[in-house]
């Protein structure tokens, strides 16, 4: 993984508020810093992102190019002005969360661990399901160390692999932890391949799959 720092920065990108899109529960591994901006993991990228007046810097180590991967995460490359003002139009419910959530993107974010991550999410609060994926992260991801910061990857499905039921349960998942469990290895045993999922383009398709792991069904 490439060491040295990378900074990009994007200037007058009215649909892009850090509040709104990290604050918002489509997301577990951002927090706020002091200064108002928000550092974050995901897949093997550690940034920081701040925003000033309608300045947004984002800097950090990052595995491949930062530009690239940051127009990737953050879908800045979809023109978000437009699809508001169309949403706008159709009623006044509409416009109204559109006002209210004006500046939250849709983060393309890793297939697998959004599996997992809305898995631990079932009969959770916000808080308590960024502390569960922390520790499990801790406990089998990868450290990465950035301004003398220790961060760590949110495991692989070969890495979460490793963990019992009793192992996940003593990590505070609770009655998700037989979830977790069967899930990590019916995809190690292939019995979904993510990568072609990922590739697939009929949604219903893809809500089929999903619907096949195993889930709180009460």
């Amino acid at each position: 993984m490439e060491n040295k720092e990378q900074k990009y920065i994007i200037k007058n990108n009215k649909s892009f508020c850090l509040a709104h899109i990290f604050d918002c529960g489509q997301c577990f591994r951002w927090k706020k810093q002091e200064d108002g901006s928000y550092t974050g993991v995901f897949r093997n990228n550690i940034l920081n992102v701040k925003k000033e007046k309608e300045t947004i810097v984002f800097s950090g180590i990052c595995d491949g190019d930062i530009k690239q991967i940051v127009e990737d995460y953050f879908d800045l490359k979809t023109d978000y002005e437009t699809i508001k003002e169309h949403l706008s139009k159709i009623d006044n419910y509409l416009a109204t969360s559109i006002e209210f959530g004006h500046g939250i993107r849709i983060l393309n974010q890793d297939l697998w661990e959004m599996i997992i991550s809305f898995i631990i999410s079932a009969n959770n609060n916000i808080p308590r399901i960024q502390k569960i994926i922390e520790r499990i992260s801790k406990e089998y991801g990868t450290p990465i160390i950035w301004k003398e910061n220790t961060y760590y990857t949110f495991p692989t499905k070969e890495q979460i692999s490793k963990a019992s039921i009793e192992d996940l349960r003593n990590l505070g998942l609770g009655f998700r932890d037989k979830y977790v469990y069967e899930t990590t290895k019916k995809i190690i045993n292939n019995e979904i391949n993510l990568d072609i999922l990922k590739n697939t383009k009929d949604t219903k398709k893809i809500r089929d799959t999903l619907e096949t792991l195993p889930r709180n069904r009460s």
